[in-house]
């Protein structure tokens, strides 16, 4: 993904618009490849010979974002490693060790005042370790990034590769957003629901209002909308936006805080700037608070059972609600719905419950992560059905809850 420094855009009036390639450009696939075959060239060499290669490809070249932003999207895919005979900072300690015993150490022999050169420190340590002092040359700053070495380098050909650029230029755009408002046209419902859970999946503060025949329109918080955590909930809103380009009818406008002067600025985004997500087209993942409390929920051995449906439950027109699981009673057929809330704020919590208490379920749990408050503001007394946690969700709590809130369907 590009860091926002890397984002080419080009301001309007309150318009804001990327720069795309086309990645059907010849002149641009050629750029591509030759930066893909450079990264392929230096498999098996250190970080600092793909720096400086990559610097007199990029030359004088006036494109220098382009470059940089087509080498980051190329590094993401990069797996580099620490290789070293003994463990750098070990192997450090013990070289200053063995050079403060002998203080000042020369640079070079020759010198009457100053006989234990570098060398012959590194010869020392080099025969205390049974190595050789080659070994412990190249050992000594191995961690440090230039000297890491390009261990794999994931596949990807010129077109990908630019499709993927122009994808990370609009999410560079949600980095800076304040808010961001989606409209999705009719459709299919299974579209909904995958879009729904990928907002929850995200953990994504927002509202939404319409219902399945007319529409829904979603409004998300921008990470510039937030007290704290704006980094990180700025990377789970542009790792959002591949997920909806995999939907059909929809248009998004965010406020955005662009350029130095950080103005209130317009981005506007649709299906007509033929991004392409690199999603696979198949449902979203589970979470690990969700997979660890089912674990955890399941060793209860309680009369509950917990299933996941694919159900989207719309609040009157006033907002939706995408159940993460449901557990039913064996006994008695009582059933409880719980959602997990991702990033939230005081207010967006407290209208969130009132949405749900005047047109939601009744059976209804909310797990909160303490980490994830957008807002410094103290949560005061909540309600039964609302479950905090810090690290892990304890299933004996929702337990609790489920039992308290739990109807027959």
């Amino acid at each position: 993904m590009l860091t926002a420094d890397l984002l080419r855009a080009r301001r309007r009036g309150d318009e804001v618009r990327p720069l795309w390639v086309d990645a059907q450009s010849p002149t641009e696939q050629a750029r591509a490849q030759a930066l893909v075959t450079l990264f392929a060239a230096h498999v098996g060499r250190t970080r600092g010979a793909l720096d400086d290669a990559i610097a007199d490809f990029v030359g004088e070249d006036t494109d220098y974002l382009l470059h940089r932003g087509l080498a980051k999207l190329l590094f993401d895919r990069s797996e580099f490693e620490t290789q070293a005979a003994l463990d750098p900072i070990e192997l450090r300690r013990r070289v200053f060790e063995r050079a403060r015993a002998h203080h000042p150490v020369a640079q070079h022999a020759g010198d009457p005042l100053h006989p234990t050169t570098r060398a012959q420190v590194l010869a020392d340590v080099a025969a205390e370790l049974k190595l050789n002092a080659e070994d412990v040359e190249r050992a000594l700053y191995a961690d440090l990034d230039r000297e890491q070495v390009l261990q794999e380098l994931e596949p990807i050909d010129a077109t990908a590769l630019l499709q993927r650029y122009n994808v990370s230029l609009a999410q560079a755009m949600l980095l800076r957003a304040s808010s961001v408002t989606i409209t999705i046209a009719p459709g299919d419902p299974k579209r909904y629901r995958q879009l729904f859970r990928f907002i929850k999946f995200y953990g994504l503060i927002h509202t939404a209002k319409g219902d399945r025949r007319h529409g829904y329109e979603v409004t998300l918080d921008g990470p510039m909308s937030l007290f704290q955590l704006t980094s990180k909930y700025g990377v789970k809103l542009a790792e959002f936006l591949p997920a909806l380009l995999l939907c059909e009818g929809w248009t998004l406008k965010a406020r955005v805080l662009y350029g130095k002067d950080r103005r209130q600025t317009n981005f506007a985004l649709t299906p007509e700037a033929g991004l392409r997500s690199h999603y696979p087209d198949r449902g979203v993942y589970v979470t690990e608070e969700e997979r660890g409390l089912v674990k955890r929920f399941e060793a209860l051995e309680s009369p509950w059972v917990i299933e996941r449906r694919p159900e989207l439950v719309d609040l009157d027109g006033q907002g939706v609600l995408v159940p993460d699981l449901v557990f039913k009673n064996r006994d008695d057929g009582r059933e409880a719905l719980l959602e997990l809330v991702g990033f939230w704020r005081k207010g967006y919590l407290a209208s969130r419950l009132e949405l749900f208490r005047a047109h939601g379920p009744k059976n209804l749990v909310l797990a909160v992560s303490k980490k994830l408050a957008g807002s410094r503001e103290k949560l005061g007394e909540l309600p039964g059905e609302v479950v905090l946690f810090s690290d892990v969700i304890r299933a004996k709590q929702v337990l609790d809850a489920v039992e308290r809130v739990a109807t027959k369907r």
